[in-house]
């Protein structure tokens, strides 16, 4: 049975990847390098640590991955302040049938905790989600289950009582070796990656309803 629904962030529930792709963008243009869909794709999901790990190598650059994450999480603040942002079609109406379901909510995302907290309150959404883990609260990032067993005992659940919500390969690996069911939306950059491990894949969270879940869980 299915207690809580876990939801990743970026991709899912507001197209912060649209920003993430800009701000890197700008910072491999300016060292005269190309930023391409699958250098995206590799790091898309990870730590921000860990993702500009990637960055710096496939790249060659010169700098540290810390001084390189400073720079894009500068730039990716500037656009988030400085745009208007809209959840993704189908979140809304999800979490009120969750909740008036009385399923549980919560958020397990790689990005910093001052991201999130600003999008859920941009979204009018304080309090909706009963436990929110980021990536500063974790020493592993997706593709390792860290992030979601730590959600699940900050819930006080079993993983198999538990079910993610994904947009990105990583995720769903980070959350079958947890021990949960997963769900995948796909996102305009993950579109036709490898979801195999997953339990489903749906266009968007409009699909996601809880007959699908019950009966994905249930079958």
């Amino acid at each position: 049975m299915i207690e809580a629904v876990i939801f990743d962030m970026d991709g899912l529930m507001v197209d912060t990847e649209s920003f993430y792709t800009q701000a890197i963008t700008e910072v491999a243009n300016k060292r005269g390098r190309e930023f391409t869909l699958k250098l995206k794709q590799e790091m898309m999901g990870r730590q921000g640590i860990e993702s500009m790990t990637i960055f710096k190598e496939q790249l060659e650059l010169e700098e540290t991955p810390l001084e390189l994450l400073e720079e894009r999480s500068k730039i990716f603040g500037g656009l988030l302040n400085a745009s208007r942002i809209e959840p993704l079609p189908g979140l809304l109406k999800l979490l009120d049938e969750l909740r008036k379901e009385g399923i549980r909510r919560a958020i397990a995302s790689s990005s910093k905790r001052c991201w999130i907290e600003i999008i859920v309150s941009r979204f009018g959404l304080d309090g909706e989600f009963e436990v929110i883990v980021s990536g500063d609260d974790v020493r592993y990032g997706k593709p390792d289950p860290e992030i979601y067993l730590l959600t699940a005992r900050r819930l006080g659940l079993s993983p198999e009582n538990c079910l993610v919500l994904e947009d990105a390969p990583v995720g769903v690996i980070a959350a079958k070796k947890a021990g949960m069911y997963c769900i995948v939306c796909p996102n305009q950059f993950s579109q036709g990656l490898d979801f195999s491990l997953a339990d489903t894949v749906v266009n968007s969270l409009e699909d996601v309803t809880l007959n699908l879940i019950t009966n994905l869980t249930e079958s």
